[in-house]
């Protein structure tokens, strides 16, 4: 992305778009964590049952694989952020804000998500009044920073094309997200119930059950509320971001990547939950008569295509809005296959089970160190093979197979695991 968008000038539009990207793919994976809330159920019965405070029950099951995405994201995110806004000519300080402001952008995804449950669980008034409210306070903040969409983080943006200095826009973006936290933490503690649906009637088959087992995976997958809530996540943040990106007249091929970027990070969800879908009927799977090498690579195969379908689907829209260079979809094609791969390897070393938000935050924590060590791999050893005369259409197709000749065999031995 730096080589990209290095030689553009930096604009403010174009600030606001570099932070509406992240910003946008860090709150689609707030909105998805905060859905897959389970609350006091996920603690056990014994301590369900205790005098143990909302609040408690939500962040219990979150505090230790959150301290772990700690370590293992934010050094990550600091250091990306601080070199690609020094290849754009900022700031360190500029970088460390930006940072800041993807991390703040987390618990206002969830802080969203949850106010979007309680409008429609409740419909209450009063819900629905403070939401209009917010929504119009964020607007108007960032109306009169020069970026609407972005709320008070168009500080951020204003200290990438320095207009502002960097330190403000840290400083903001701090207390946004202490703000979000705390209101999100708030909204969570207190979410109604479910309202009782009628029952639905069986699923059958008019044409017999027997099903190629990848489409099999992709109809349990699709099937799945996290899953479906992670693609419709997925689409709205794409658009979202396209129309941002545009909006702020961000040069090509800004808007495609921001689009695709955004897109992706909220369909790898569908990598992630293949083992774990899996697993609770997999002695079935095994017993069907599908080896377990055939049954691994068509799982690999079903997680692909739930994450690609998606994010095709927002970049052919945003290439044909703005355009983009055949250079940056190849990019964003090999982060898709790369980050399937690794979103499937994440899933199979600790399964995604939908019951427990602990566990989905871990496995988020193993996506996150399987993503950077896969992405140092490929910082040595593909620039190697450019100076060796290697075409880049080759590198990337090495990159995509290699990714899964490496996950395709974790996942298979998960699915080979002894049933526990």
């Amino acid at each position: 992305m730096g080589s990209e968008l290095g030689s553009a000038a930096l604009t403010h539009r174009f600030a606001v778009a570099l932070v509406l990207g992240p910003a946008l793919a860090a709150a689609v994976a707030g909105a998805v964590l905060a859905l897959s809330l389970s609350g006091r159920a996920a603690l056990g019965e014994q301590i369900a049952a205790s005098p143990c405070g909302e609040v408690s029950a939500v962040v219990a099951p979150l505090l230790f694989p959150g301290i772990a995405v700690t370590v293992v994201v934010l050094p990550s995110l600091v250091a990306l952020c601080v070199e690609l806004v020094r290849a754009l000519h900022g700031g360190t300080v500029s970088g460390l804000a930006l940072a800041a402001a993807i991390v703040a952008a987390v618990p206002l995804g969830a802080a969203a998500a949850e106010s979007a449950v309680r409008l429609v669980r409740r419909a209450e008034a009063w819900a629905l009044v403070g939401s209009a409210c917010l929504g119009a306070a964020w607007l108007a903040c960032g109306a009169a920073l020069g970026a609407a969409p972005a709320g008070p983080l168009g500080v951020v943006a204003s200290g990438l094309d320095r207009s502002l200095p960097g330190s403000i826009g840290l400083a903001v973006s701090g207390v946004t997200a202490v703000c979000a936290g705390a209101l999100w933490l708030a909204l969570a503690a207190s979410r109604p119930a479910p309202r009782t649906l009628r029952r639905s009637r069986p699923v059958s088959s008019r044409h017999g059950s027997r099903h190629p087992v990848a489409v099999a995976v992709v109809l349990l997958l699709v099937r799945r509320d996290d899953v479906r809530i992670g693609a419709s996540a997925t689409v709205g943040f794409g658009v979202l971001g396209l129309v941002g990106a545009t909006v702020a007249d961000a040069p090509a091929p800004s808007p495609f990547l921001l689009a695709s970027t955004t897109a992706l990070l909220g369909s790898i969800l569908g990598s992630l939950a293949v083992c774990g879908a899996l697993l609770p009927g997999c002695w079935l799977w095994r017993g069907g008569g599908q080896g377990l090498t055939r049954l691994g690579g068509l799982a690999a195969l079903a997680g692909l295509s739930l994450t690609a379908v998606p994010v095709a689907a927002i970049g052919t829209g945003a290439w044909l809005v703005s355009g983009t260079s055949w250079s940056a979809a190849g990019a964003v094609g090999v982060l898709v296959v790369a980050g399937s791969a690794c979103g499937l390897a994440a899933g199979a070393v600790v399964p995604w089970r939908r019951e427990t938000l602990g566990d989905q935050v871990a496995t988020f924590a193993a996506f996150a160190a399987l993503a950077v060590a896969a992405s140092i791999t490929v910082g040595v050893v593909a620039p190697r093979l450019v100076a060796l005369g290697v075409p880049g259409f080759v590198v990337g197709s090495l990159v995509c197979g290699g990714s899964f000749v490496v996950a395709t065999p974790v996942v298979v031995r998960r699915l080979g695991a002894p049933v526990t």
